[in-house]
């Protein structure tokens, strides 16, 4: 029997849900939105909520069995935060606090009065935390740059780093200048830590992937911040990021990763725009 009822709406997308491993579940929403569960011997660690439509809380808690489940963000984006409030505690960066319930849109309320936990407790975690599941443990690096309440997680256990929306498949997608050197930042705090890990795990458009992309990301990264960019054509730039700043929007890419962002230093970036959860 499900242990939540759910209110379904007419534009719900499918699910799909797999094992990576024998303690590893991707849950595939839609056209290219994923959220992890990582079994430990104890514990269960959901990372991301996504939209929470649907059969969401029902899929996660057939796949956990007696083990308590701990919940966590990778950033404070609704996309992935939506579902929170099927939860009485969610763990977060501090800074996702106060965005993490904003939705992109319109709710249907009687979706959103059916969750249990309106007013759910948001735990700040940071830099170095560590979630002990048994016999498994996922260590939370902060990593702000496409959102500043971004972190990503390394599972020691399988071997996996898990990168939340700092990049995907394919690109990454960030802000002004400010931005890309924050994510040159961090893409080389990862490369020196990549013998920890074997694949990536981002949110969208497949996973896993190659940690190989850091050298590819690095490289394209640098040109940027070294004022010599890889430029191509605008043509695989997502949309939200050309309704909000439509011309001003540049793509570099090195190989297949690609970084989408605007050319302007971040005092005049938020002159002319300001988006929640960016730096």
């Amino acid at each position: 029997m499900a242990k939540y009822p759910i209110v379904h709406l007419p534009d719900d997308e499918p699910y799909r849900v797999w094992r990576l491993f024998p303690d590893t579940f991707i849950i595939h929403y839609g056209e290219a939105l994923d959220t992890f569960l990582l079994l430990g011997e104890e514990k269960a660690l959901l990372i991301d909520t996504a939209y929470g439509r649907g059969e969401f809380p029902n899929l996660v808690d057939s796949c956990i069995g007696d083990r308590e489940l701990l919940v966590v963000n990778t950033h404070g984006h609704y996309d992935h935060t939506a579902g929170n409030p099927f939860y009485p505690r969610v763990y977060m960066h501090e800074n996702a606090k106060a965005y993490a319930d904003r939705a992109f849109g319109p709710q249907d309320p009687a979706w959103v009065a059916n969750m249990p936990y309106p007013n759910y407790e948001k735990i700040a975690i940071d830099d170095g935390y560590v979630f002990d599941l048994g016999g498994r443990t996922v260590e939370v690096l902060y990593t702000p740059a496409h959102c500043d309440s971004s972190l990503t997680f390394l599972d020691h256990g399988r071997r996996l780093l898990f990168s939340g929306d700092e990049f995907d498949a394919s690109q990454a997608n960030l802000n002004h200048l400010g931005s890309v050197r924050a994510f040159l930042k961090n893409c080389k705090r990862l490369k020196e830590r990549e013998a920890e890990f074997d694949f990536i795990m981002p949110n969208h458009n497949g996973s896993p992937v190659e940690k190989g992309y850091l050298d590819d990301f690095i490289t394209c990264a640098q040109h940027i911040v070294d004022g010599c960019p890889d430029t191509v054509s605008r043509d695989g730039l997502p949309e939200y990021m050309v309704g909000f700043w439509g011309d001003l929007t540049a793509r570099a890419e090195v190989n297949l990763a690609a970084i989408n962002y605007v050319a302007l230093e971040p005092e005049e970036f938020m002159s002319k725009v300001k988006i929640p959860g960016v730096d």
